[in-house]
């Protein structure tokens, strides 16, 4: 069997985080390892713990998503960023793919095609 992939939720509504780990945490081949509720617990959390993707809602903890971004790839620049968020323009699916992230998705993703949207970002082609 294959090692599971290591994923870190970042999400500023305690409820939402809370649903997305437990909904990770079904998800075979899939290991959650850490959670934050903002930009700072975010940076900590993946220098310490070192996920291989971090699944985020921006809007939720920071506003300035791109800047964000650059900052969670600089304590972890080997990391994989999945914006989950409930809408998206084109101008920020834009910007937030220019800034790193590897997928942008809406929350609405059924549990398998997050879970390949993760496999695909931690292990890019």
């Amino acid at each position: 069997m294959e090692r599971p992939v290591t994923v870190a939720v970042v999400d500023g509504n305690p409820g939402a985080r809370r649903g997305l780990v437990r909904r990770l945490e079904q998800m075979p081949g899939i290991s959650v390892v850490g959670q934050a509720a903002d930009l700072e617990g975010a940076l900590g959390m993946v220098s310490e713990r070192r996920p291989e993707v971090v699944v985020m809602d921006l809007r939720r903890i920071a506003p300035d998503g791109p800047e964000s971004l650059g900052r969670l790839e600089g304590a972890a620049p080997r990391v994989g960023i999945v914006i989950l968020t409930a809408y998206v323009t084109e101008q920020e699916r834009a910007d937030l793919t220019r800034a790193g992230a590897r997928a942008i998705l809406l929350k609405e993703i059924d549990s398998e095609a997050l879970a390949r949207a993760i496999r695909a970002v931690a292990r890019p082609t």
